[in-house]
């Protein structure tokens, strides 16, 4: 006759408590790893973005044409020619953005507001999940002085 293995009560109701941590903490965590690659990568062509315009900004001001309205990024040298600068920061259009930022995986789409785009992952395209770019722009104040706003960006990503 075979002897029996039987599980102390104790040992079972560990096992039982060990397997509802995995299921309430690491199960959730395994499965959202896309949605936080997302993110992450938009952040990181956000940080991108704002670096690019860090640099042409002060390449700008380096040639005095940082308070041009509309300008071709050839002013700053050969090897920037190409793109457009409005007020020394890019230009809120997908041929800049793209020459750039150097990214293929986001679509473009221009939005209602002047001089604004958003950036789309290309096999992600959720209306939750996106940056948007506005380039610089001249703000009248009622006191007569115009100031330039800087372009910014920022993250969409409450559904990614």
């Amino acid at each position: 006759m075979k002897k029996r293995i039987e599980f102390p009560l104790l040992e079972l109701l560990l096992l039982i408590i060990l397997l509802f941590v995995l299921a309430v903490f690491a199960i959730p965590k395994l499965l959202d790893v896309g949605s936080e690659a997302r993110i992450k990568a938009l952040n990181a062509v956000a940080l991108n973005i704002s670096s690019v315009n860090r640099m042409l900004y002060s390449r700008a001001v380096i040639k005095s044409v940082q308070n041009t309205p509309l300008q071709g990024t050839d002013v700053l040298g050969e090897k920037e020619a190409g793109a457009h600068l409005v007020y020394g920061e890019l230009r809120a259009q997908q041929e800049d953005l793209e020459q750039y930022i150097g990214n293929v995986l986001f679509s473009y789409e221009t939005t209602g507001k002047a001089g604004e785009v958003r950036l789309f992952f290309d096999n992600y395209k959720s209306e939750a999940c996106y940056i948007v770019y506005q380039q610089a722009s001249l703000i009248a104040n009622p006191v007569g002085q115009d100031s330039i706003q800087k372009a910014f960006s920022r993250i969409k990503s409450i559904g990614c």
